[in-house]
């Protein structure tokens, strides 16, 4: 038994150990030209260009969608930059994304829809119309001439003639295949037309003077009743300017620059909106055309009233017309995704779409 162990420590004779000595050269040029690969790997994932999109085929670089970028970019500048300023990019647009976020996507969407559009429009035979093509360079010289952008700006942006005629050719041959495509949908506009209760949207157009029965308390800033001497000082007041403007066509020219009691206003109002109070419209809606009402009273002020028009159908109009453009975009949209994008490939590249700040891409001098 212990032959047999003696004979295995035998076998387990201790083995040598290797050492190897490496001159720290060799180190410092090993680190070296490791520290240059991962440089070169950070910076070709710097500067490799990644497509934004690619549709059938054709990758679509962010050089190539500057426009769309800036037409979004503006847009939302022009229209909260004043109140908001950069903020305005940040502020929530819903409980799931900010401001930001969705205009980013929505550009993608319409770069993708444009693309695919045109495609469909030149597969189908389109071409700019004469005054298509004067359209597009009136825009294009708009654009770069009449719009403020500066000339650094221009060739940051890659806004050369050629590019944007491009740009432009296809929103504008997109536009007229999707206008071509709903008229054929054959959406029933007088249908859609009698289903809006004309009795809804019944707008008069007026012209009134107005002078109020309340004061400021000086105390304290608060709004009180007139005494009932003051109320009737007021009524007197509204009263002799009534008896002039009962012969006067032109009521807007009546009351002198430094008057500050009595108002003229010149408005319309729905017979179901709330624009004004019920004792307002009441007696006014009964007047006929050109008729000057005898002065009311309501819990403001002291009114007269004179119809311009009880048959207005502006309102009306809008609500059709809002009412035929929606079911057109709803028929448009099912056609879109159910027979027309379906016929085409597109990649969205999310890593190049996720590097995208909009608010910085095409905005930045």
């Amino acid at each position: 038994m212990n032959k047999s162990k003696k004979t295995i420590r035998g076998l387990q004779k201790e083995k040598k150990k290797l050492n190897i000595n490496i001159n720290p050269k060799i180190w410092i040029i090993v680190s070296g030209i490791l520290g240059l690969f991962l440089i070169a790997a950070l910076l070709f994932d710097q500067l490799y260009k990644r497509p934004i999109v690619t549709i059938d085929g054709d990758k679509y670089y962010l050089e190539d969608l500057t426009y769309y970028f800036y037409n979004a970019e503006s847009t939302v500048s022009q229209m909260y930059g004043q109140l908001y300023g950069d903020y305005a990019w940040d502020m929530p647009y819903d409980s799931s994304m900010s401001v930001r976020d969705f205009v980013k996507s929505e550009t993608i969407n319409n770069i993708v829809y444009n693309e695919v559009m045109y495609r469909e429009a030149v597969a189908n035979g389109y071409t700019l119309t004469e005054e298509e093509e004067k359209d597009i360079d009136e825009d294009i010289n708009t654009l770069l001439n009449d719009a403020g952008l500066s000339k650094k700006f221009i060739k940051k942006n890659g806004f050369t003639s050629e590019y944007l005629k491009d740009v432009f050719t296809k929103i504008k041959l997109a536009e007229r295949y999707k206008n071509d495509i709903i008229d054929s949908l054959g959406i029933d506009e007088e249908a859609i037309k009698a289903g809006i209760d004309y009795n809804e949207y019944k707008q008069y157009d007026v012209e009134y003077f107005f002078i109020s029965t309340k004061k400021t308390n000086k105390e304290d800033n608060s709004t009180v009743e007139m005494s009932d001497e003051e109320k009737k000082a007021a009524y007197q007041k509204i009263a002799d300017l009534r008896e002039k403007a009962l012969t006067a066509d032109d009521w807007s020219s009546l009351l002198p620059e430094d008057e500050e009691e009595l108002r003229y206003r010149d408005t319309d109002f729905l017979a179901n909106g709330t624009l004004y109070p019920d004792e307002f419209k009441e007696p006014v809606m009964a007047l006929e055309n050109g008729e000057i009402s005898d002065i009311f009273e309501t819990e403001d002020g002291y009114y007269f009233v004179r119809m311009q028009n009880n048959e207005m159908t502006d309102a009306y109009e809008q609500a059709v017309e809002k009412a035929i453009n929606e079911a057109e975009e709803e028929a448009f949209d099912k056609e879109y995704n159910e027979n027309i994008i379906t016929k085409h490939n597109y990649v969205l590249n999310e890593r190049a779409i996720k590097n995208l700040r909009m608010g910085r891409i095409t905005m930045v001098d």
